[in-house]
């Protein structure tokens, strides 16, 4: 009887542990389900990931992460500031076609012309800030950078900081990129 029991609570506790780990579905991120959504996008940078654009669902969010190495588009989403799932999506929904291939290139081969494509808002808000912080010597939590405006030579970021010495007002600056996301100055 004891040993029924034994096996009767390791299958419970296995079928508890089960559903948090297919939440990522082989993407070799399964690791990264639970864990809180800031702290944990660092890590998906480090592990080669790329994030290429999210929506807002009803009560949760949804970002969308490329990884070139292996091919491979994730879903990743987000409720109450934790990674809720991670899950392999088809290569479309990071910008890329059915092979894989960037869809700007894609594009250019296919019309023979360079096509400019998307570029992701995230990405471009996040490289204003880190450009910002450096340029004036703040920590990129200390830098505000707001979601790109598209001009026609590209895409400006406007962004702002408050100064430390105490002095009163806020100091603001512009981050300039070209019509492919390339950062090109901060002033």
């Amino acid at each position: 009887m004891a040993f029924h029991s034994r096996v009767i609570a390791l299958a419970a506790l296995l079928a508890m542990a089960v559903p948090s780990a297919s939440g990522a579905q082989s993407t070799g991120l399964e690791d990264m389900v639970g864990a809180r959504a800031g702290q944990a996008e660092a890590e998906l940078h480090r592990r080669g990931y790329r994030n290429v654009g999210g929506e807002k669902g009803d009560d949760r969010s949804y970002t969308y992460w490329w990884n070139e190495d292996r091919h491979q588009c994730v879903s990743i989403s987000t409720m109450n500031g934790h990674y809720e799932t991670v899950t392999q999506t088809p290569p479309p929904d990071c910008h890329r076609n059915a092979s894989g291939n960037d869809r700007r290139s894609y594009e250019a081969d296919r019309h023979g012309s360079q096509a400019h494509g998307y570029v992701a808002g995230d990405d471009l808000s996040r490289t204003c800030r880190n450009e910002a912080s450096a340029r004036f010597d703040r920590r990129p939590s200390e830098v505000t950078a707001n979601a790109p405006i598209q001009q026609r030579s590209g895409y400006i970021v406007q962004g702002w900081y408050d100064p430390r010495d105490g002095s009163k007002g806020t100091k603001f600056f512009n981050c300039r990129f070209d019509e492919d996301g390339r950062f090109l100055s901060v002033n």
